[in-house]
């Protein structure tokens, strides 16, 4: 493969509880007059429903504290 390689860095990533799968659709057991089911939209209550997650700042040997 030639040419220039993508950039491999980014700002967030996928949630660890949901896998990105933010919002799910739970159906209530009930039905609407014309048949349908009501569901129930419940958001991941670690990412609230965007998918992902901040970084965590790396640790650098500055943020090390060593017990005497």
């Amino acid at each position: 493969m030639t040419g220039p390689t993508p950039a491999t860095t980014t700002t967030a990533r996928i949630c660890p509880n949901c896998d990105g799968f933010a919002t799910a659709a739970v159906p209530s057991g009930t039905r609407h007059r014309d048949g349908s089911r009501v569901l129930l939209l419940v958001d991941c209550g670690t990412c609230h429903g965007t998918g992902t997650v901040p970084l965590r700042p790396r640790l650098t040997a500055a943020h090390v504290e060593v017990a005497a």
